[in-house]
C-alpha cells in the first residue's frame, strides 16, 4: 500500500512559488482597503472621489490589480490540484480521499476566517469549488476546456440577462416599477448595514464584530457564487497548464508564452484603461448596459492582463532578468496561506477598537502605501521563517489536519508544496 507523504523541497518549482507570491501582493493591494471599510460598501457602493490621491489610487487598483491576481491565484490552485493528485505518477483513490480532506479543512479555515477576521474571505469559495474541481481529475483537455469556457461565460451571460431586464420590462410598467422598488429597498437595506458596520467595527465588542462579519458575508453570498464561477474557470485553466507541463517545462514553451503575451496584451490594455471610466457610469444595484460593460471588461480584461503578466514573468525569468525578484517572491508564495491570513490579522489590529481603532479612517492612498509596507515585511519574514522551519504555521496546521498526524516542522524535514 502506498503511503501518502509530503513532497521534498528540491521538487518545488521556484517559478510557481514566485508567481504565487506575486499573486499574494496583488490580492493584498485590492483587499486591504476593504478591511478598513464595510466590505459590502467597498464592493457594491464604493466612492473614492474625496481627493485626487484617492482617485489616482482607485484608478491604479482598478486598472492594474482588481480581478487580475485573484485569477492568477485561482490558476495556481488548479495547477497545484493536479500536482497533488498526480505526485508519484499515478492517481489513486487514496490521493482523492486525501485531497477531499484537504479541501474540507480549507473550508473550515475559510469559515473561521470569515467568523473571526474578515468577511471578504476567498478560502471558503476555493474549497466549495474545489469539490467541483475533483470531478475533472480524469477529464480530457477538450472537456476541461469546454467547461472552462462555460464557467468563464456564466457571469457575463447572467449579468447580461439581468442588465437587459429594464428594457425587456419597459412594456410592462408594473413589473418595471416592482424591479425599481426592489432596487430601492436593496439600497436602503445596504445603507443601514453599512452604517451599522461602521458603528460596530469602530466601537463594538468582538462578539458584535463577529456577528457583523456574518451579516456582511451573507449579504455578499449570492453575488460571490456567481463571481467565483470565474475562479472555477481559472481552476480549470490551471489544470490544463499542469497537464501540458507549461510551468514544469516552461523553457520548452517559451514560444507559446510569447504568443500569449502578444495576443492577450492588446486585449488587456484598452479594456482595463477604459474600465474605471465605465465604472463611474454605474449606480448601486442598477442593472443596465453600463453594469454589463463593467462585468464584461473586468472579466475579459482581468484574465487577459493576468495571462500577459504570467507570460511576461516567465519570459523574463527564463532570460535570468528577474532571478533576484523571483527569489524574493518565492518564500512568500511558499507561505501563501499564512501570508493571506496575516493580512487580515494585521488589518484587524489596525482597524479594530481593541487595536489601533482606525476603522473608517484610513484613506485608499494610505492603504496602498500600507500594502507595500506589509508586503515588504512579508518578504523578509517569509524568508526568515523558512530558514528555520519547513513551512508556514498555517500550512503546517493545514497539512497536519489533512494527513491526520502532526507534520514535522523543522527546516531539515520534508515539506508539502502549497497547492492552494
Amino acid at each position: 500500500m502506498t503511503t501518502l507523504s509530503p513532497i521534498a523541497p528540491s521538487r518545488r518549482l521556484e517559478l510557481v512559488d514566485a508567481l504565487r507570491g506575486f499573486a499574494i501582493f496583488g490580492i493584498l493591494m485590492v483587499n486591504l482597503h476593504a478591511m478598513f471599510i464595510p466590505t459590502v460598501e467597498y464592493l457594491m457602493m464604493p466612492d473614492f472621489s474625496n481627493g485626487i490621491a484617492n482617485e489616482i489610487s482607485d484608478y491604479i487598483v482598478t486598472v492594474l490589480f482588481a480581478g487580475k491576481y485573484m485569477t492568477l491565484f485561482s490558476l495556481l490552485f488548479g495547477f497545484g490540484f493536479f500536482n497533488f493528485l498526480y505526485k508519484g505518477g499515478e492517481l489513486s483513490p487514496g490521493k482523492v480521499r486525501t485531497f477531499l480532506k484537504r479541501i474540507f479543512w480549507l473550508l473550515v479555515i475559510g469559515i473561521l476566517h470569515v467568523t473571526f477576521l474578515w468577511p471578504g474571505d476567498i478560502l471558503f469559495f476555493y474549497a466549495l469549488f474545489g469539490f467541483i474541481l475533483i470531478l475533472f481529475r480524469k477529464s480530457s483537455i477538450r472537456k476541461i476546456s469546454i467547461w472552462m469556457l462555460v464557467f468563464f461565460l456564466l457571469p457575463i451571460v447572467f449579468v447580461g440577462i439581468l442588465s437587459a431586464m429594464p428594457t425587456l420590462l419597459s412594456s410592462n410598467p408594473e413589473a418595471l416599477n416592482a424591479m425599481e422598488e426592489s432596487n430601492r429597498q436593496q439600497i436602503a437595506q445596504t445603507t443601514v448595514l453599512i452604517q451599522s458596520a461602521y458603528e460596530i467595527y469602530s466601537s463594538g465588542s468582538y462578539t458584535q464584530i463577529i456577528s457583523m462579519n456574518w451579516q456582511n458575508w451573507s449579504s455578499l453570498l449570492p453575488g460571490s457564487l456567481i463571481v467565483y464561477c470565474l475562479g472555477m474557470a481559472m481552476f480549470l485553466l490551471g489544470l490544463i497548464f499542469a497537464r501540458k507541463q507549461l510551468f514544469h517545462n516552461y523553457r520548452d514553451h517559451l514560444p507559446l508564452f510569447r504568443k500569449i503575451l502578444w495576443i492577450a496584451l492588446p486585449i488587456a490594455i484598452p479594456l482595463n484603461l477604459a474600465l474605471p471610466f465605465i465604472a463611474k457610469q454605474t449606480e448601486p444595484f442598477m442593472m443596465n448596459g453600463w453594469f454589463f460593460l463593467v462585468t464584461l471588461f473586468m472579466t475579459m480584461g482581468g484574465v487577459a492582463l493576468m495571462l500577459s503578466n504570467v507570460s511576461a514573468f516567465i519570459l523574463l525569468y527564463a532570460n535570468g532578468k528577474i532571478n533576484k525578484l523571483a527569489s524574493m517572491l518565492a518564500p512568500v508564495g511558499r507561505m501563501a496561506l499564512t501570508n493571506y491570513l496575516m493580512h487580515s490579522l494585521i488589518a484587524l489590529f489596525i482597524a479594530a477598537p481593541f487595536g489601533l481603532g482606525l476603522y473608517g479612517k484610513v484613506q485608499l492612498w494610505q492603504s496602498l502605501l500600507l500594502t507595500v509596507a506589509i508586503f515588504v515585511f512579508q518578504i523578509f519574514f517569509s524568508r526568515w521563517w523558512l530558514s528555520k522551519f519547513s513551512f508556514g504555521p498555517a500550512e503546517w496546521l493545514w497539512r497536519s489536519l489533512t494527513y491526520g498526524k502532526m507534520q514535522g516542522f523543522k527546516r531539515q524535514l520534508t515539506i508539502t508544496p502549497l497547492e492552494a
